[in-house]
């Protein structure tokens, strides 16, 4: 009797360990064998602690929703991890659909959470790996080399000193830098030319601070990206905001937020050959910018929450 009880409860497990064999698995692998890269990276010195209305940063590797998974990105990018790795476990059934979602070729998510991200931790590229066991790792190459950072870092700060003093009032500054910047770069019109009829990209500094720093030539990327690196040396909060077409900054300035809108302001005369200084999108709402353009600058509002 004892031997048939024995093997009745045998049985049992057996057949409750082949039954429920995917989910144990996935515990033990989740919560044993890949604990150790579960944890919060240690986050580079171009870091900022800023949580913003659309991502925030998080310590959750175990993503319940679409928001955990945009915190985790956030996170991994604006603190300049080399990759970050989480789990998608069954309490959340499209984690992995989702994860492919947004990192497919043609989804903006991660573009639009990259606009939220310090400007020397942006990402060019990403790859990424998923297995059936739930672990999803996504590695970041990013726009800028250590070379590159350092060289702008260096000029950034010796052109602030040159051009800003304590007496001026922060719109003052940011005007100062505005008009430098413009009055320093031409548009890269054959740049954008090759974007727009899709031609093969030439190898170009264009669009990032770079260019305006020491090429004199810039895309809209590039007035962007300078600009930023301006407004967090000066301790104003600040991100970019693109819609399908173009990019430029968004301040926050006197309790309001603020457009800043650099390349509109460095028009383009004469097939690039002149180029002019004007103030229409110097530090606007976004009331006035809607009623200045409604082509390039119609931005997704459930994203960038701070500017409705």
């Amino acid at each position: 009797m004892k031997k048939l009880v024995t093997t009745i409860i045998l049985l049992g497990i057996i057949y409750l360990l082949y039954t429920y064999r995917n989910p144990i698995i996935q515990y033990i692998m989740i919560h044993f064998v890949y604990q150790d890269s579960l944890e919060v990276q240690k986050s580079n010195s171009y870091m900022r602690p800023q949580d913003w209305l659309y991502v925030q940063k998080t310590d959750n590797f175990y993503p319940n929703d679409k928001q955990d998974i945009l915190n985790l990105f956030y996170t991994a990018l604006d603190g300049g991890w080399s990759e970050v790795t989480f789990y998608c476990e069954e309490k959340y059934p499209n984690c992995m659909n989702d994860v492919t979602a947004m990192t497919k070729k043609g989804n903006a998510t991660l573009s639009n959470i990259n606009n939220f991200v310090v400007t020397y931790n942006a990402y060019n590229r990403i790859y990424v790996d998923m297995n059936s066991f739930g672990r999803v790792n996504i590695r970041f190459e990013r726009l800028y080399t250590e070379d590159e950072k350092r060289q702008i870092a260096e000029k950034v700060s010796e052109l602030y000193e040159q051009l800003l003093s304590t007496s001026m009032s922060t719109q003052e500054k940011i005007k100062t830098v505005h008009d430098y910047i413009i009055n320093h770069t031409v548009y890269d019109q054959a740049h954008a030319d090759q974007f727009k009829n899709n031609e093969d990209i030439t190898i170009s500094t264009s669009n990032t601070a770079y260019g305006p720093l020491f090429t004199g030539k810039a895309v809209c990327g590039g007035y962007t990206d300078v600009m930023a690196l301006f407004l967090d040396k000066m301790g104003i909060p600040n991100y970019k905001i693109s819609s399908d077409t173009h990019i430029w900054n968004l301040v926050y300035i006197d309790g309001e937020w603020k457009h800043l809108d650099l390349t509109w302001d460095d028009p383009v005369v004469n097939n690039g050959s002149i180029n002019t200084l004007q103030h229409n999108y110097f530090l606007i709402s976004t009331e006035n910018l809607e009623k200045e353009d409604k082509t390039e600058h119609t931005f997704d509002k459930t994203i960038y929450l701070e500017a409705k």
